[in-house]
Order: C-alpha cells, then structure tokens, then sequence
C-alpha cells in the first residue's frame, strides 16, 4: 500500500512529460517578434517597418497581428493552411480571452497567402474579406516579386478594415 501511494503520483508525472512531448509539434519553429521572415524575403529595414506599423496598430486596437514567411521545409504544400493556424495557437498570436490576433503566412516558394483570423476577428473581418485584401492588395505586387509592397498593402489595407 505504501509503494502504490509514492509509485501513482510518480506515474503521474511520468505520463504528463511524455505526453507533453508528444504534443509539441517540432514543424513550428520559434517566435521571434512580430515579422518572422524565415524565407529572408524582407530586408532588416523592411522588417522593421512592418513591425513599426504592427506595434503602433496593437498600441491602438490591442490587436494583435503576426507576419510569416514560410519556407517549404517548414510544411508541405497541402498542409500549409491548416499549419498556419498551428503556427497561430502555437505562437499564442491575439489575447487568449478574446481570440483577436492575426496571422498572416506568406510561402514564396509554394506561391500560397492566407490571413487567418482568431475568433474574435471574424466577427468583424469575414474570411470573404481577407480574401479580398490578398488579390487585390497582396498578390498585384508579389506578381512582381515586390513583396514588402505586398505584404505593406496587405497589412494596410487589414488594419484600415479593422479601424
């Protein structure tokens, strides 16, 4: 009887670390601010233009909005959009309680754009509606391999329908 009282919560303890392995998904690679640009599509200048215009917009709307660029080792073509959420939870982008953060996920490599909204965002922003600001914000420029001026139109173009 002794044994079982110190071998249960040992056990216990047991299962929980390993299972914890088990969740994580190793595919999700590590926050780094608010532009992740693991493509290396955007210069440091580029960079810290976006994330100006992200803090100053959170500043404002405590909205919280993330940038991706995703290199095709990091998930294959037909998993990208269901990734891009992973990456989202993972990440932790919005406010728990209000499911309002933004993620905007850009391959270069497999020519794929999505915008996904917490929650909360689609109550004011439909899917309809961000599938808009990609064709005609976004993808006229990454036509033209401009993409800091895509993704700038793109994420001027969320933060005006936001506000």
């Amino acid at each position: 009887m002794q044994l079982n009282r110190f071998l249960f919560p040992l056990c216990l303890l047991f299962f929980v670390h390993v299972s914890g392995q088990v969740v994580k998904d190793s595919s999700i690679p590590k926050l780094i601010g608010t532009v992740n640009d693991f493509e290396k599509i955007y210069s440091p200048q580029e960079i810290k233009t976006l994330d100006s215009i992200i803090v100053d917009f959170k500043k404002r709307k405590t909205i919280q909005i993330s940038i991706v660029t995703i290199d095709t080792t990091l998930t294959k073509k037909e998993n990208f959009d269901s990734w891009t959420l992973k990456v989202m939870n993972s990440w932790g982008v919005g406010e728990k309680n209000k499911n309002n953060g933004i993620l905007i996920a850009i391959s270069r490599g497999y020519r794929r754009i999505r915008i996904q909204n917490g929650y909360g965002i689609e109550k004011i922003l439909s899917n309809g509606e961000t599938k808009e600001i990609i064709d005609n914000d976004m993808i006229p420029s990454f036509k033209e391999a401009k993409y800091f001026e895509g993704t700038l139109n793109g994420l001027q173009a969320l933060i005006k329908k936001l506000e």
